[in-house]
């Protein structure tokens, strides 16, 4: 990638760090931007079976899926959060895990499929609790269409308004879409369930977003893609916190005030204590593991790219920024998702799951 460190601008949240202390916050705020008003902690709710999945707020992925049993979670999205109106993308693939006789998966209605999506907020101070139903569908089997139920997978009846959160129970499908996993040979073909929600807070604007162009998959896309995950592994190889400090100013800057952190990039290293996790060797052992693309030398062609944000987001699977421990099977990622802007350079829109 042919973009002198300066020029960089990277944003997003460091989730890893930070997702535990959205659950212990005890209502105590800190001093915040006048312009903003965010006095709740933000969750998606998740319930789903028989299809393999992402789930998207406002373009962005949250939580990639590919088992197509029951799953369920719960994540904090302050950080995924805009003033007004927010929307949910339910990205699925409904499969039975068939296969035809050239060993491909079939996409096919599943009959136990179902997916229930809620959104719920936290008051910092007073820990009073709002949810409102945003998905409970079903396949109508005879029809072959999603159809909503008349009552949830709990059996009560929906809830599409709360006194700082509401929803018109309206649902859009859109097809043509794909779904991709890096233990896959190609996407799969997908659809899009899509919800939106109103609320009361005001979030500060994603910096990238007035800014990211629509891509284009080509090799030298793929190229500078692998450039940019170059250049942020070198600053963590090097322990220049310096530089990492400067080119997540932005995304910074924007989380501390998403998450009642404060007003400045400063205020989130603090309380995020990122000097920690942007470390090629940290405190537990886990240690910064190489680039698997240049490890194996893995053609461009095969590499396995992400498009979100209707096209104006990416990202390369498996997440190439990975540490581990020696001895251990486990890995930990810090999932980078690139726009590029008018200018052609390519920058880091956010940190993901």
């Amino acid at each position: 990638m042919k973009t002198k460190p300066m020029a960089w601008v990277v944003g997003g949240v460091l989730l890893l760090a930070v997702t535990l202390m959205i659950w212990n916050v005890k209502g105590t705020q800190m001093a915040r931007a006048s312009d903003y008003v965010i006095d709740r902690n933000y969750y998606v709710i998740v319930h789903a079976h028989g299809a393999a999945y992402d789930v998207f707020i406002n373009g962005i992925t949250t939580k990639k899926e590919n088992d197509v049993g029951s799953t369920s979670f719960n994540l904090p999205i302050n950080r995924l959060m805009q003033s007004d109106i927010n929307r949910v993308t339910f990205n699925f693939s409904p499969t039975e895990l068939k296969y035809d006789e050239f060993g491909k998966v079939i996409v096919e209605p599943n009959s136990n499929f179902f997916i229930h999506i809620s959104i719920e907020s936290v008051h910092l101070k007073t820990r009073e609790r709002e949810r409102i139903t945003l998905v409970d569908a079903r396949y109508d089997m005879e029809t072959g269409q999603i159809v909503s139920n008349e009552k949830t997978i709990f059996d009560t009846d929906p809830v599409y308004r709360q006194p700082h959160m509401q929803t018109t129970g309206e649902l859009k499908l859109k097809s043509n879409h794909v779904w991709v996993n890096h233990g896959l040979e190609s996407p799969i073909p997908s659809q899009h369930l899509i919800a939106e929600f109103k609320t009361s807070d005001r979030f500060p604007r994603f910096h990238w977003l007035d800014e990211a162009v629509v891509l284009e998959d080509t090799p030298k896309l793929r190229r500078e893609v692998r450039d940019a995950y170059r250049y942020i592994h070198k600053l963590i190889e090097n322990g220049d916190f310096g530089g990492m400090r400067r080119i997540m100013e932005p995304g910074w800057k924007n989380a501390a005030i998403s998450l009642n952190m404060g007003n400045s990039a400063d205020d989130f290293i603090r309380s995020a204590n990122s000097r920690q996790a942007f470390v090629k060797k940290r405190e537990d052992g886990r240690t910064l593991q190489p680039l698997h693309f240049d490890q194996l030398e893995t053609p461009l062609e095969l590499d396995h790219l992400q498009f979100m944000a209707d096209g104006r987001v990416v990202r390369l699977l498996p997440d190439p920024i990975r540490w581990k421990r020696p001895g251990s099977t486990q890995t930990t990622f810090s999932r980078f998702v690139f726009y590029m802007n008018e200018e052609g350079v390519l920058m880091v829109a956010a940190i993901v799951l």
